[in-house]
């Protein structure tokens, strides 16, 4: 048997969590269930444990520690955008783990910081809603959200509204200043989904407020994504809209090594204490002039380049991001 227990807390890992058994059943695993870590306090001594939540968390609350006993193998499946060097104090708290983190930039930086670290398996995206999305025209698809919207650009994300890091992690004020200006030099909008409050884009619906497929629509009828977060654990929004073919515009930052897209380069890297969580953020930041400018590049490319960019991003998609891939190398390790 198969236990996914996750941090039900956060949305990004409540839907990680309903991939993870996808992909498992997908794979021909029947026997798994799947809880909230917060609220089980007993597993089945043959089961087989994977643990998924924020990294930092983990550490401090130590919350995955009384599953060790419980299980013959206990796989601790984690991302932050929290300095490492502060995790560190923690490392205790991941012995006796198969402790894989998603992105092969976390993985050394643990490893050069002494937390515990066995590997990285990225993250997931849901490949059958996908297919349902990519499968209809994009005009057909697309003409009730162009009717309603006008051509647009999009990011997707949530940040702390009081308390966060200095400059904001997820860059969501860059966005909103970024949309002003973008409006100016092209005939398009700036849409949103999550919590921040915004000036210069329409708010769709809050993060999590839409269906798997009503996003990834968003997604695809999007003329260009907007990653502007500062950092990362892994970021699931941008490979999200490379999977339905959509021009993904993303910092140099390492974090975003995983994102086919256009880039634009970082200025400074910091740690900034976030008053929210009370732990301090890895920063990677940038000027805003070079986010306007990737953005504005973009928008003008031909659409013979754009469109070679969409399908190359839907390749790598495909190729990597995959449930049954990732479950694959969940049971491996």
């Amino acid at each position: 048997m198969i236990v996914v227990l996750y941090d039900d807390l956060a949305f990004s890992f409540s839907k990680v969590a309903r991939l993870t058994i996808k992909g498992l059943n997908k794979i021909g695993y029947r026997l798994v269930s799947l809880n909230s870590v917060h609220t089980t306090y007993m597993i089945p001594r043959s089961g087989r444990v994977i643990v998924i939540g924020d990294t930092a968390w983990f550490g401090v609350s130590r919350e995955h520690i009384k599953f060790i006993k419980q299980t013959e193998k206990l796989l601790l499946w984690t991302d932050t955008p929290v300095e490492p060097l502060w995790i560190a104090q923690y490392a205790d708290s991941y012995c006796n783990t198969c402790h894989i983190v998603c992105h092969p930039y976390w993985y050394r930086e643990y490893a050069k910081a002494g937390i515990p670290v066995h590997g990285w398996i990225p993250r997931q995206v849901d490949e059958d809603i996908v297919k349902q999305v990519l499968e209809k025209d994009r005009e057909e698809l697309c003409r009730d959200l162009w009717s309603k919207y006008g051509r647009y650009i999009l990011t997707v994300g949530s940040d702390h509204t009081t308390g966060f890091s200095k400059p904001p992690r997820k860059g969501l004020d860059a966005y909103d200043a970024m949309c002003g200006e973008i409006k100016r030099r092209h005939d398009v909008n700036c849409l949103y989904v999550g919590s921040w409050s915004m000036r210069n884009a329409v708010k769709v619906s809050y993060h999590g407020g839409l269906s798997e497929y009503e996003l990834l629509r968003l997604m695809r009828c999007a003329e260009v994504f907007v990653w502007a977060s500062r950092s990362e654990g892994f970021g699931m929004p941008p490979v999200e809209a490379m999977s339905v073919g959509t021009i993904v515009v993303a910092s140099a930052a390492p974090f975003n090594d995983h994102i086919y897209g256009i880039k634009f380069d970082i200025e400074d890297v910091e740690v900034s204490w976030c008053q929210a969580v009370m732990m301090p953020y890895r920063i990677f930041d940038y000027r805003l002039s070079e986010l306007i400018d990737t953005v504005d590049y973009a928008l003008s490319l031909p659409e013979d380049d754009k469109e070679r960019i969409r399908e190359l991003a839907i390749e790598h998609a495909r190729k990597v991001f995959r449930t049954d891939i990732i479950a694959y190398a969940l049971i491996e390790v």
